[in-house]
């Protein structure tokens, strides 16, 4: 992290669903993020839809992410008028059942430094992804066994979302996508030293920009700890003063205050140890949007 020259570098993003609404809710948090960047940006939206069986035409009238009338709409409450020339926006449509090669092909393709994946909470939820984190992390249990106890619609999606954030050369990041009515309230949790990678994503453009309060929960004290991380948290937190609060950390996190939560933001690593701490809150999570590390 090197402050202020973390938001003068360009971000271009890949934003990558099936379902309609998960992609404009991932293309909102895509806009803040690249909003945050003083550089010119692009976000490019690819939503895959199954191929058509060979009696089957396409449906009329069917929203898809190319629809100009949608990014104007999605884009209005977000970019202001003078910002719009910042960022540039590409939308696709394709029908595949190769969504990964598709994703990481078009990632390369526009030459995007983070790919963002959509995935709604019927199709992925943070219960599966905890038995899946369980399961695998007994070192005598094969990656065949660990996707066998699975039902074969989830061992598929649960595989490919392994591959795509171990294959995926640049920044990955996955929305467990809940809904939300706004982002009022977002919980950060820092769980594990990589975790303050993701600061400069959860501070800066939604706390400056919007009315939202950012709860960080600072589980291992690196706030404190850390000089590097430390002067980060100090930068941003004259920028955004009054909108950042640190968990206090002789209080328990209960059920009630994750359910009053519309957003948790936190790095992969601290998704795995909080899977796999076993609190009784985690069927209680909102959306989730899990960044992998090297975000930066």
């Amino acid at each position: 992290m090197e402050g202020d020259a973390d938001f003068k570098r360009p971000l271009h993003a890949l934003v990558s669903f099936t379902e309609t609404e998960t992609g404009k809710r991932l293309g909102i948090l895509a806009a803040h993020f690249t909003l945050s960047r003083i550089d010119k940006s692009s976000i490019t939206f690819l939503q895959l839809l199954r191929p058509l069986e060979a009696d089957q035409e396409e449906e009329e009238g069917q929203e898809t992410m190319a629809s100009d009338v949608y990014q104007n709409k999605l884009f209005t409450s977000i970019i202001e008028r003078r910002e719009k020339s910042r960022v540039t926006i590409r939308a696709f449509v394709k029908r595949s059942d190769d969504w990964l090669s598709e994703t990481l092909n078009l990632s390369k393709e526009q030459e995007c430094n983070i790919v963002l994946l959509g995935v709604s909470c019927h199709r992925l939820n943070p219960g599966l992804c905890q038995k899946y984190f369980r399961l695998k992390s007994d070192p005598t249990r094969s990656e065949h066994h660990v996707l066998s106890q699975f039902q074969p619609s989830e061992a598929h999606i649960l595989s490919n979302i392994s591959s795509f954030m171990s294959r995926n050369p640049m920044a990955s990041g996955l929305l467990l996508d809940q809904g939300w009515n706004s982002l009022s309230s977002l919980f950060v949790p820092i769980l594990c030293p990589t975790d303050v990678q993701i600061l400069p994503y959860v501070l800066f453009r939604f706390a400056e920009k919007e009315p939202v309060e950012l709860m960080i929960w600072d589980a291992i004290g690196i706030l404190a700890s850390d000089t590097k991380a430390q002067k980060f948290y100090q930068l941003i937190g004259k920028k955004i003063e009054g909108k950042v609060m640190l968990w206090d950390g002789n209080q328990k996190i209960d059920r009630a205050f994750i359910q009053g939560q519309d957003l948790v933001i936190m790095g992969s690593s601290g998704w795995a140890k909080l899977l796999n701490a076993g609190l009784p809150w985690i069927d209680a999570l909102p959306s989730v949007l899990i960044l992998k590390d090297n975000i930066l």
